[in-house]
């Protein structure tokens, strides 16, 4: 379930809390409770609306709070590798693919090969 969804409910859930609160103080007759239908009203929203308000503490655990973008600084990748003879050289900077969160101007990849060498470089 989306995050979206899930504070959704919590909010019409607080709203039903609230609603049941003040409808079971006004429609049930206990003894302990005032008379007069102002009162009692009053009752009913000043106790709905703590009941309304703790729901969501209640529910925070299910719904997690926004965490903020995985990448909101582009990573700096540096590699350097020097081949000599017959050695191989492989250097990766990623997936392969360019992506947004790994914009080209922060990948530097170095290599110096002699000899046989093979040198290939991926982005």
């Amino acid at each position: 379930m989306s995050v979206t969804v899930r504070r959704t409910v919590v909010a019409l859930s607080s709203v039903a809390s609230f609603t049941l609160v003040v409808w079971v103080v006004r429609v049930i007759p206990w003894s302990w409770l005032p008379d007069d239908g102002g009162e009692r009203l009053a009752l009913g929203t000043g106790v709905g609306a703590v009941v309304a308000t703790l729901v969501p503490f209640v529910l925070s655990s299910w719904t997690p709070p926004d965490t903020p973008a995985a990448h909101s600084q582009p990573q700096r990748i540096t590699q350097i590798a020097d081949a000599a003879d017959n050695a191989v050289i492989e250097q990766s900077g990623g997936a392969g693919t360019p992506s947004p969160t790994t914009p080209a101007a922060s990948l530097v990849q170095r290599a110096r090969g002699r000899g046989r060498s093979r040198i290939r470089q991926t982005r």
